[in-house]
């Protein structure tokens, strides 16, 4: 009878493939299966509504395909589905069948997309953007010309927005509340990013729901019809928690862990979208959805699992590319307090929010270098800053980092 280590990871996408590469060069011994309802290895997410949207030719972002699965002795069960966990036995029941045994547990299910009942819809006009099979479907429809209406003024509709406006689409945004990207709680980036697809050419409507899909129009609940050729849904995601709520895991707004991952059965760790983890740097519960978390959580996780035990405690960082503009949020902004406002020589904003001369948020648009000199100063506990030092432009990040430390 074998004594290697047994990993089984539920859910194929990039936290559980990055869980699967940490596990194995923790331990080389291990035996690592990663079960995945998709047919493609564990792949990144956010080309979707980018590069591969815009081209069909862009090159697949594999965590690792499955040559290096072989390679690394990781076995690939692709297109399958995990419906049960038996925790005292320790066991993970496929739906195709069959039992997959395990000494440590993760999962990463991911999110589930919320979507929307419209009547008289074709499926083929409505669209949501979560998997490559979804991203091919609506590039086939991404012409010259046709009009695509977007519900939803969040991150994924604002980068398919812009994606479509580069192929020719004439492209409406609906968005039921009355400004675009609440949850970064900045009115001001709020404010400038509409502009920037303002001045692309996108069009806005918002405080309004969609209702209907009717005689090629788009039936809103102001009375207003959009004439459109297809609809895209972007009006958010879920935690996907129902295999952990059945397997009697604990649950609150995702799937409960400790910084360690650990869920309340210490054999059963979860990483990313589907996780509201600890975080040490801020003493609370967060539920995160990044392409970094993806990546930190399952590295984390997969060394946990092999036995290193590690823990993970970060600043949250996001970035979002929409068209021409680099959006990166760090930290976590509060929508009722001002921020400081930096402008650089060739348009780059930067917009910085301070507490007690601490740093607890910052955003830059099209301003990337300015990022690495934040993420250092908000992580740095000797930094002190204040509002008037950075409020001048000509003072640079990296002389204003030197300076303000105690």
């Amino acid at each position: 009878m074998s004594n290697r280590r047994k990993i089984v990871i539920v859910g194929g996408g990039q936290a559980g493939g990055r869980a699967a590469l940490a596990a194995r060069s923790t331990d080389p011994s291990a035996d690592i299966t990663v079960v995945a309802k998709e047919a493609f290895a564990p792949y990144e997410r956010p080309i979707l509504s980018k590069a591969m949207l815009l081209d069909a030719e862009t090159k697949v972002p594999y965590v690792f395909d499955e040559a290096a699965a072989r390679e690394q002795g990781i076995q690939l069960r692709l297109g399958e589905t995990v419906t049960h966990i038996n925790r005292a036995a320790k066991i993970a029941s496929l739906e195709q069948g069959g039992d997959l045994a395990y000494d440590s547990l993760i999962l990463a299910t991911g999110s589930k997309l919320r979507r929307i009942s419209l009547e008289g819809a074709d499926e083929s006009a409505v669209h949501y953007l979560r998997s490559m099979g979804d991203c091919i479907k609506l590039r086939e429809q991404l012409n010259p010309g046709r009009r695509l209406a977007v519900i939803g003024g969040g991150f994924i509709g604002l980068e398919v927005a812009a994606t479509a406006q580069k192929l020719g689409c004439a492209v409406t945004i609906v968005e039921a509340g009355e400004t675009l990207l609440p949850r970064i709680g900045s009115p001001a980036v709020s404010a400038r990013v509409q502009k920037y697809h303002s001045d692309s050419g996108v069009q806005f409507l918002f405080g309004v729901q969609a209702s209907a899909f009717k005689d090629g129009g788009l039936q809103l609940s102001d009375g207003t019809v959009l004439p459109t050729d297809m609809i895209l849904v972007g009006i958010g995601v879920d935690p996907e928690t129902s295999l952990a709520e059945a397997a009697g895991l604990s649950i609150e707004n995702g799937i409960k862990t400790d910084s360690f991952g650990r869920t309340s059965d210490p054999d059963v760790f979860a990483i990313g979208d589907a996780v509201n983890q600890m975080n040490p740097a801020y003493g609370r519960h967060m539920r995160l959805e990044s392409w970094e978390n993806a990546n930190v959580q399952g590295d984390a996780a997969g060394r946990s699992a092999a036995g290193q035990l590690t823990e993970v405690s970060t600043t949250p960082w996001f970035w979002s590319d929409q068209g021409d503009l680099n959006i990166q949020i760090l930290g976590m902004l509060d929508a009722d307090r001002p921020a400081v406002e930096r402008i650089s020589e060739d348009g780059g904003v930067t917009l910085v929010q301070l507490t007690g001369n601490k740093i607890t948020g910052a955003v830059t648009l099209n301003q990337a270098r300015d990022m690495p000199l934040l993420r250092r100063m908000i992580a740095d506990p000797e930094f002190f800053g204040d509002e008037a030092t950075f409020a001048d432009s000509d003072v640079p990040l990296r002389k204003i980092m030197k300076a303000a430390r105690r």
